[in-house]
């Protein structure tokens, strides 16, 4: 009965993300090297501007250069920039302090603070699970439930203790990127 379930489940998941559009990509390798290419992307098949992230962050990476297909090791890449279908700019790169076997996506790059996002697949149900970290220098620190977010925050912000009311008011159960980014973008003022 558990395997009829789950297969049921892959099988609507499989579903649901079998559509793929090319996005136009700019590729920077490891050499320095810079290409535009196209990624095929595979999107939500209930909403089509929704791509599946561990397309460009699974093991290898498919890049389509003139018209041909190819798969990258993570490592040989550089940086991908893209604007994804809702027209969001993207930018994964290889970071080797978080990842060494995948890309991950820079959500923010400040002079003070970097926030990194790593995408993973789910093994028992194959969902796309996410983790978010915070790098200060040589300070990793990941946000998730299980970590108390406003204490780290007002620790990795310290130095500037003005920013205290804004890290309380943030909405850790339903984190919004823009929310993170103004306030890191304030500490890095």
């Amino acid at each position: 009965m558990m395997k009829n379930l789950l297969a049921l489940f892959l099988f609507i998941y499989s579903i649901s993300f079998a559509q793929k559009s090319q996005i136009e990509s700019k590729v920077t390798f490891s050499d320095n090297r810079t290409v535009d290419a196209k990624i095929p992307f595979i999107t939500n098949l209930f909403d089509s501007n929704q791509i599946d992230e561990i397309t460009i962050s699974d093991r290898k990476v498919k890049i389509l250069e003139n018209g041909q297909a190819i798969k990258y090791q993570p490592s040989e890449i550089q940086k991908i920039e893209f604007v994804d279908l809702k027209g969001k700019p993207r930018v994964f790169i290889y970071f080797p302090l978080e990842s060494t076997k995948t890309l991950v996506e820079l959500v923010y790059d400040g002079r003070k603070i970097k926030w990194l996002k790593a995408y993973r697949r789910h093994g028992y149900d194959g969902s796309t699970l996410t983790s978010d970290v915070l790098y200060k220098g040589d300070i990793r620190q990941p946000l998730s439930l299980f970590v108390n977010n406003r204490k780290k925050l007002k620790e990795l912000t310290a130095d500037k203790p003005e920013l205290e009311p804004l890290i309380e008011n943030i909405n850790y159960n339903r984190l919004k990127e823009e929310d993170l980014i103004d306030l890191l973008k304030r500490y890095d003022e």
